[in-house]
C-alpha cells in the first residue's frame, strides 16, 4: 500500500510542478517518445504499403530557439506488396508448401531501422509562448530496412535458417530527414508535446550477396521514401523549480 500511495505522489508532482515557460526562452531537454504512421514512396512503395514506427526524440532546444539532437524509429508493417520475389518457391497452385505437403501459412513482414542527427530551429512568434511554436529541422542519417519472413506453424525448407537471407532483401545506407511541425509546452510537464509531418529518404543498397529471385547480386541504389505523419509526447523529467522566498 505505501508503495501506492508512493507513485501517486510522484505522478501527482509530476502532473502539477510547473515551469515558466511564458515570460522567456529557456534551455529545454526534449526527449519525446513517438509514433508514426508511414507512407512508402520512391523504390519502397513496390513493396510495402502502409506502416508504422515507433521512435524516440533526443533534443536539446537553446534559448535562441536552434534545436539539436538525435531521432531514432523502429519501422514495422505488414502490408508487403513484392510477391514476385517468392515466385520460384510457389507450386502449380500457386502456394508455397511446407515440408508436410500441406500449403504453408507465411508472414511478410516490414522490418526496419532509421536514426538521424538533427538541427532545426523553433519559430516562437507563432506559438502560444516564449518556447513553443512552429518547428522545423532537418538532419542526415542511416535507414535499413528487410522482409522478415515467418513461417510459425509450417517448416518450410526453402525458407529456413540461412536461405531466409536470399529472400530477405536486407537493404541499408545513407539518408536524409526533413520535418516540420509544432512543439507545445506549457507550464505543465506532462502536457508537452509535438506534432507534424516527417519527410526521410534513402539510398539503400541490397546488402546480400546472393538473392534467390534475381539469381546473384544486386547493387543499383535503392531511393527508399517514407513519408509520415508523427506525433510525440515530451516525457517529463526535468527538476522541479525550487521556490526562493525573502522577508524583510
Amino acid at each position: 500500500m505505501r508503495i501506492v500511495v508512493i507513485i501517486v505522489c510522484f505522478l501527482s508532482t509530476l502532473s502539477f510542478a510547473q515551469t515558466n515557460m511564458r515570460d522567456s526562452s529557456r534551455n529545454t531537454l526534449i526527449i519525446g517518445a513517438n509514433y508514426k504512421a508511414n507512407l512508402p514512396g520512391g523504390d519502397l512503395v513496390n513493396r510495402w504499403g502502409f506502416n508504422s514506427a515507433i521512435g524516440l526524440d533526443i533534443e536539446y532546444k537553446l534559448k535562441s530557439n536552434l534545436t539539436f539532437g538525435l531521432n531514432s524509429s523502429f519501422v514495422f508493417g505488414n502490408t508487403f506488396k513484392d510477391t514476385a520475389i517468392f515466385s520460384n518457391l510457389y507450386n502449380s497452385s500457386g502456394q508455397i508448401t511446407s515440408y508436410a505437403g500441406e500449403p504453408a501459412n507465411i508472414l511478410y513482414l516490414l522490418r526496419g531501422l532509421t536514426t538521424h542527427a538533427s538541427v532545426g530551429y523553433v519559430f516562437t512568434r507563432f506559438g502560444n509562448n516564449a518556447n513553443s511554436g512552429i518547428w522545423v529541422s532537418g538532419g542526415l542519417g542511416f535507414m535499413a530496412h528487410k522482409i522478415r519472413i515467418e513461417s510459425l506453424y509450417d517448416v518450410v525448407p526453402q525458407l529456413e535458417g540461412d536461405y531466409r537471407k536470399g529472400y530477405d532483401k536486407l537493404s541499408m545506407g545513407f539518408s536524409t530527414r526533413q520535418f516540420v511541425g509544432y512543439l507545445f509546452q506549457s507550464n505543465y510537464r506532462l502536457i508537452r508535446f509535438y506534432g507534424g509531418f516527417e519527410f526521410v529518404q534513402g539510398f539503400t543498397v541490397n546488402m546480400r550477396n546472393y538473392n534467390f529471385d534475381t539469381g546473384g547480386r544486386e547493387s543499383d541504389l535503392r531511393f527508399d521514401l517514407l513519408n509520415s505523419f508523427k506525433v510525440g509526447w515530451i516525457i517529463p523529467i526535468s527538476q522541479r523549480t525550487r521556490g526562493e522566498f525573502y522577508y524583510d
